[in-house]
This record gives structure tokens, C-alpha cells and sequence, in this order.
């Protein structure tokens, strides 16, 4: 169903939903309570002796204690017994569904990779043949921008209808692209030449010296050759004090403070400060998600270029934003920090906490193309995603195995709304993922919940600002 959010990472290889999760850890308490009143009754039994129980002068009372107490033994035993059992059965099935999904997951990469390498090979030899390919080729993705191929947020409202939009909302098509963004290093290195097992071993399914962030550096530099893709510095261009009660208390006011440009003076960045007394200032920073999808840089910066810079994992004009509003708000190297970010903003926030410029402790993303960016195991990391979702599996395999990951099938028996080109994406129902994981029961995710809300307590001061950011004309 639609509101079943599938828990993984955390360090462990089991898969399952919350709802297992918890009754399996409550079944493993049941059978330690069990386990407990069994010892607590055989310790009693062994210092009370059926004389003693019998001083009263009623044998069968006496006897009926007994009685009760053997037969109060036995029940436990069968409660602990069992419910270590069913507790254990759930467990195992959530690791085997966890090994089941690797296994597929790494078989579809693989078939996908093998796929885009002979394709690439056949691209370098249609090159060969014909040289003005290539060129053609060039016009063509330059021609993207005269026509706005890229422009809009996928997951916003849209002039017209999108009836078609339920082949974007699937599963199987995200599973797809991610395995298509995982096979773009062998499609690369194929069309460029390299003979196809030398391609294979040196991508991500043989000794990964290149991978996704080589292919996407290759992007930007072929676009750049025709205007696509090109960096640029940023400046700030306004900043204004919003108004705030105090941290977050979860993930759904987590999200509610990522900035939307649309709709917050044009905002892409958001840092709460918090004076916490005997102790340094801590940081909150809300990063929002991609204003426009041109492959053209302009002027801003929260783009299709920076979204491609994050894959390559290059300094892109969304992260020298980021940072610098940090920077502005007072944010020193030392100064602890929790990051959250929504769409392009979460891909943004995981290069933050895996640049190591920062004393980052906490980042949630909602969306994010973050599966190839490493983020460190100290950083307490909640990674949301929507399996229907195309918009994260454009960042490739999920690495990053230490951190909570959170999925959900948002449109799993429920009609696919036609007026988003894709719904999944769209902030409304990572919104209700927000509120689904608040009510999660599973240790897993109460734990991470803990350490992230714990951010900021005890406060004396609150402030937030606000910051809009431009690209600086080259």
C-alpha cells in the first residue's frame, strides 16, 4: 500500500517495512520479558518448598500453588520459545528480501551496463564511419535548450495534462534509471574506443576506477563545448530574517523549513542559528531543489548544472551557494551542523557532508540524487526516497549502506494524479512521507529520530535567515 515505508541501511542488510520491523523487535522483547518472569517463578519455586507452602495447614492449597506455579513456568517457556521463533522468522525473511533485492538490483546494473557498453561500442564505430556524427550530435543536445526541454521542476504543476505520467511513476522505471545512470561510465568508455571487457573492468561493476562521477564530469565537458553545462561563481543577491520558534521536532517540520523559491521570495538556502548555552552555536541549513532544469547555466544557480556537478562531484553553483550562506550566517569549520534538503538540495547537502569542510552531525534528504555520493558513517543520515520516484535514482546505487534509508510505493493502489509530470517527486507526498516516518514505531527509525531532534535542544536563541543566490555571468 501506499503508506508502507520500507526501512534498510543502518548498517544491517535486512529490508522490510516499518510495521515488521517493529513487530518483530516486540516479539524479541516479549520473549526477554518471558524469559525474565520464567526466571523470576523457577527462583521462587526453588526457595518456597511445598512444607513451607503447606505451614498453613491447607495441603491442597499448597498444592494448587504448585501447580500454578509449574504450569505459569511452562506458559512462559512456550511464550518465550515462540516468540523468539516468530520474531526470528521475521527477521530472517527481512534479510532475505534484503539479499533478494541486491542480488536482483546488482544482475539488472550489470545487464544494464553490459547493455550500454556494447552500445557504446556501436556509437564509436557509427563515429568512425561517419565523423559528422558526432557533430550532429552536438547541435542536437544544444538544440534541447532553444526548445526547454529541461525547464521546470518535474514534481510541479504544469500547464496541461500528463495522462502518460504513469510510465514515469513506476517502480520499474525508476529501477531503470538507476540502473541506466550506473551503465553511462560503459556506454562512455565504450563510444570513445576502449575495447568493451577493458571498459567493464574498469567500471563500477569491475575495479570502479570510474563510475557515475566520471561520467558525469564527461558530460559537463562535452556540453561545454556547446554551451551546455558550464560553472560559474555565485554572489549573493538578498537575504531577510524569517521567523522561528525553536528546532525542529521531526521530519515533517524538518521539511516544512526547506525553502521553495517559487514560493519564498526566491530563497534556495535557509541557515537557523542556535545559541545553546555553555557550548558552541549550532546550525540548521535548508537547501531547497532545483529551480530550473536547462542544461544552460544563466544566472541560476540552483540548476541542471549544478545538478550534474554534484554527480561529478565538483564544486557546482547550488554547493558554492550553500557554503556561502553558511559562511554568511556565521558557520566556522568547527561549528556543529545539521543539514536538510529536498531534491537537487539533498544531492547538495550529501556533498556538503561528504566534502568534510564542515563538522556536519545530521542530514536528511527527501528525493535527493545522493546514491553515489559517500557520506561519512559519523554523519546520523535519514535518506527518504520514493521508489516511484525517478527523480533519486538519476543519483545511481545507494552507497551509502550506514545510513537509515526510507522507501515508500507512493502511488501503490491509489490513482496517479495527471496535472505533475512527476507526481512522485512532487513535495506534497514527500510531505506525507514526513508524517508517516514521524509516526514510525520501528527502533530503527526512532533511534535516528532521536539523535536528529536532539539537534539544538536547550536553546536560549532562535534566528533564521533566508538567502537568495545568483550566478555571476562568464
Amino acid at each position: 500500500m501506499g503508506d508502507d515505508l520500507t526501512i534498510s541501511g543502518g548498517g544491517a542488510t535486512a529490508v522490510a517495512t516499518d510495521e515488521l520491523f517493529t513487530a518483530a523487535q516486540q516479539l524479541h522483547r516479549l520473549a526477554l520479558e518471558a524469559a525474565s518472569l520464567c526466571a523470576e517463578l523457577v527462583s521462587i519455586d526453588r526457595l518456597v518448598s511445598m512444607n513451607s507452602l503447606g505451614s498453613g495447614n491447607d495441603l491442597s492449597a499448597a498444592r494448587r500453588a504448585e501447580f500454578d506455579i509449574d504450569h505459569a513456568t511452562a506458559m512462559l517457556g512456550a511464550i518465550e520459545a515462540e516468540s523468539r521463533g516468530v520474531g526470528g522468522a521475521l527477521s530472517n525473511a527481512a534479510e532475505a528480501y534484503g539479499f533478494s533485492e541486491r542480488f536482483i538490483g546488482s544482475l539488472g546494473t550489470q545487464l544494464a551496463a553490459d547493455g550500454a557498453a556494447v552500445l557504446g561500442a556501436m556509437t564509436f564505430a557509427s563515429a568512425i564511419l561517419s565523423p559528422g556524427a558526432m557533430i550532429v550530435g552536438g547541435l542536437a543536445l544544444r538544440g534541447l535548450v532553444a526548445a526547454h526541454v529541461f525547464e521546470g521542476d518535474p514534481g510541479k504543476a504544469s500547464h496541461g495534462a500528463h495522462p502518460s505520467n504513469w510510465l514515469l511513476t513506476n517502480p520499474v522505471t525508476a529501477a531503470a534509471v538507476r540502473a541506466a545512470a550506473m551503465s553511462m561510465d560503459d556506454a562512455m568508455l565504450t563510444a570513445s574506443g576502449l575495447p568493451l571487457p577493458a571498459a567493464q573492468l574498469l567500471g563500477d561493476n569491475g575495479i570502479g576506477l570510474v563510475g557515475l562521477p566520471f561520467a558525469a564530469a564527461a558530460l559537463m565537458g562535452v556540453g561545454s563545448t556547446v554551451g551546455l553545462f558550464t560553472e560559474t561563481q555565485v554572489r549573493p543577491l538578498a537575504a531577510h530574517s524569517r521567523p522561528v520558534e525553536g528546532p525542529p521536532t521531526g521530519f515533517a517540520d524538518r521539511l516544512s523549513r526547506v525553502p521553495d523559491a517559487g514560493t519564498s521570495d526566491g530563497a534556495q538556502v535557509v541557515v537557523e542559528k542556535y545559541e545553546v548555552p555553555g557550548g558552541p552555536d549550532e546550525f540548521a541549513v535548508y537547501v531547497g531543489g532545483t529551480v530550473t532544469f536547462s542544461p544552460e547555466a544563466t544566472t541560476e544557480p540552483f540548476d541542471m548544472t549544478s545538478n550534474v556537478a554534484n554527480a561529478a562531484g565538483n564544486d557546482g553553483g547550488a554547493f558554492r551557494a550553500v557554503v556561502e550562506a553558511m559562511r554568511l550566517a556565521g558557520v566556522q569549520e568547527s561549528s556543529p551542523v545539521t543539514l536538510t534538503g529536498y531534491s537537487e538540495g539533498g544531492g547538495t547537502a550529501a556533498r556538503i557532508a561528504a566534502s568534510g569542510r564542515f563538522d556536519v552531525v545530521g542530514l536528511t534528504t527527501f528525493g535527493g540524487p545522493t546514491g553515489q555520493i559517500p557520506i561519512p558513517a559519523s554523519v546520523t543520515t535519514v535518506i527518504i526516497e520514493h521508489s516511484d520516484d525517478i527523480v533519486p535514482a538519476l543519483g545511481g546505487t545507494q552507497v551509502n549502506q550506514q545510513a537509515l534509508i526510507v522507501e515508500r510505493d507512493v502511488f501503490a493502489g491509489r490513482d496517479i494524479p495527471t496535472q505533475y509530470a512527476v507526481p512522485a517527486h512532487h513535495l506534497e507526498y514527500y510531505e506525507e512521507t514526513a508524517r508517516l516516518l514521524d509516526a514510525a514505531t520501528s527502533d530503527q527509525v526512532k533511534a535516528s529520530a532521536a539523535r536528529l531532534n536532539a539537534f539544538g535542544a536547550g536553546a536560549t536563541s532562535v534566528t533564521s535567515t533566508a538567502y537568495t543566490f545568483e550566478r555571476v555571468e562568464h
